[in-house]
């Protein structure tokens, strides 16, 4: 375990469910650990858990822009003001060789979601946590609410979930970039040539999109693809629509999984949905989807949309994170 400054920690975990995973991805991974201001080892504290999103370093210490401090920045000055409440927040690896796991079972990329109940099990034997669901939050942005949206229902590990601009109605989000990432596989020679580029780029916006869409195929396929291209909604040669792969995907979707997970979704003590309303990838129609589903369904929950995009946003995570102030309060003062 790594300490730096006082206000990181790193963890170098030896996972036992990804030691013989089907893309040969490392079994040993790095956990970061952001401590609060003033940490003390022998203070109890809740656990926040932050899924980043698809092809995001997996950190929240460096700024991805020039402008506004990093995430752990922020956090960390929310809780010196008392606006987010003290916790460790801890930001799990769960790469892959496509770029993400969204954080599910996968027999074509591995078992990420038993990855992450192993970083639970790991931070609570290693700091003095407030254990249970109730003093946990599990939280990200894109694919990483989508990961915390998908563990909240399939999952008792969480009591909060916090899914900013998270991957759902995947008619909304997926289909329209389609198109666009057909082009750029078929610009590079075809998929086997565009995937020989993630060692030697151009890692531009094309790519990046392009490649999400063959790690969602891959993350969502039932079985391991004899090729990444028949994990595609549609054949990338002649883009006939293949109706059986999309239903492989839509099992997944967090708006069409609603009614399966009623009973976990009800055990949640607080679900936040939040999403841009000029989202380059539409994934505001996902999320009022969502949101109207599980309305439809009587699931307690709260829902905000803002005037930005899907990227810079991050102060968004801050006005989240506060929510669980309150929740956690509650909790300690009916503790004594």
């Amino acid at each position: 375990m790594t300490v730096e400054h006082g206000q990181r920690v790193t963890i170098t975990h030896e996972s036992k469910c990804l030691l013989a995973n089907p893309l040969g991805d490392p079994h040993l991974r790095t956990v970061e650990v952001l401590l609060p201001p003033g940490y003390r080892s022998d203070e109890r504290l809740p656990v926040v858990y932050w899924l980043p999103g698809y092809g995001a370093t997996a950190s929240l210490t460096s700024r991805s822009i020039v402008f506004g401090g990093s995430v752990a920045e922020r956090v960390r000055t929310g809780m010196a003001q008392g606006t987010i409440p003290r916790a460790l927040v801890v930001v799990p690896d769960c790469t892959t060789a496509y770029g993400g796991s969204q954080y599910i079972n996968s027999p074509a990329c591995g078992d990420y979601s038993d990855y992450l109940a192993e970083v639970v099990a790991e931070v609570d034997q290693r700091f003095r946590t407030r254990p249970g669901p109730a003093w946990r939050a599990i939280g990200g942005k894109s694919s990483g609410g989508y990961g915390a949206l998908v563990a909240g229902m399939r999952s008792d590990l969480f009591g909060a979930v916090l899914a900013h601009s998270p991957d759902a109605g995947f008619e909304h989000s997926y289909l329209g970039l389609l198109p666009g990432a057909l082009d750029t596989m078929r610009d590079a020679g075809g998929v086997t040539a565009f995937l020989g580029r993630r060692g030697t780029g151009p890692h531009d916006g094309q790519f990046m999109v392009a490649m999400s869409l063959l790690a969602m195929g891959m993350c969502y396929a039932d079985e391991v693809p004899s090729d990444p291209a028949d994990a595609l909604p549609c054949d990338p040669e002649t883009g006939v629509f293949r109706p059986a792969v999309w239903q492989t995907w839509l099992r997944h979707d967090p708006v069409r999984m609603v009614p399966g997970h009623l009973g976990r979704l009800r055990d949640l003590r607080l679900l936040h949905l939040d999403t841009g309303q000029r989202d380059e990838y539409h994934m505001h129609w996902g999320a009022r989807a969502l949101h109207a589903t599980l309305a439809a369904h009587g699931i307690s929950h709260t829902y905000g949309e803002h005037d930005g995009g899907h990227q810079g946003i991050e102060h968004r995570f801050i006005e989240s994170l506060s929510l669980l102030k309150q929740l956690w309060r509650g909790d300690r003062e009916g503790a004594r």
